[in-house]
């Protein structure tokens, strides 16, 4: 079984689709302490440190760790010209994100921090973090043009304040994406291909057959 260090519901719908078991371990780990800026460092960073998080805690409140064979960690964050753009905090903000995006192009940055927990099982009083998997994955998007009603009309649901960049690809969002130039699945919050071949180099290719 996966520890999955994220409460994203898409990031949990995509492992789903993939029949892969998994329990979700949200973590505790105040962002704000990444001031990075680069945004593929930025998404980098605050996954790993997402990923030792839940890690340390479940070590520190000494729950077995046998059951679980990988944790993994993931964050998203969306690159528009030279700007960083993580979920929308208000409807203003959106309004305004998206009327700078009409028309144009940007970059969905997701990082992915991957750790075999078999390593802490064997000695979890000397914890090691060098064999884990770590990469970022970068899809291009294009977006259609959009009228200001559509905007306010998109601003006024639900969906966007809960995504990376104020869109959901897999929901009313998909409407203003015009094409895409990477992985698919890695819009929605985690690349699945990634998920697969580093989960084999890993050794943990059995996690996609445990169903």
């Amino acid at each position: 079984m996966l520890v999955l260090a994220s409460a994203s519901k898409a990031r949990q719908k995509l492992l789903d689709q993939v029949a892969l078991r998994y329990k979700v371990i949200v973590s505790d780990f105040d962002e704000t302490q990444v001031r990075e800026l680069d945004p593929r460092m930025k998404v980098k960073l605050l996954a790993k440190a997402k990923a030792e998080s839940v890690l340390n805690n479940l070590i520190k409140k000494n729950k077995s760790l046998k059951i679980f064979k990988a944790l993994l960690a993931c964050d998203s964050l969306f690159e528009f010209e030279g700007l960083v753009f993580g979920k929308p905090i208000n409807k203003e903000q959106l309004i305004s994100r998206w009327k700078m995006m009409s028309g144009k192009s940007g970059f969905l940055h997701t990082a992915h921090c991957l750790i075999p927990i078999d390593n802490f099982t064997r000695d979890i009083t000397n914890p090691s973090l060098n064999n884990i998997s770590e990469g970022v994955v970068s899809t291009k998007i294009e977006f259609i043009t959009l009228s200001n009603r559509d905007i306010i009309k998109y601003a006024s649901s639900s969906e966007p304040y809960k995504c990376a960049g104020g869109f959901a690809i897999e929901g009313r969002g998909g409407l203003f994406i015009k094409k895409i130039d990477g992985c698919f699945s890695n819009v929605i919050g985690l690349s699945l291909p990634w998920l697969k071949t580093n989960l084999e180099q890993l050794g943990l290719s059995s996690l996609l057959m445990d169903n």
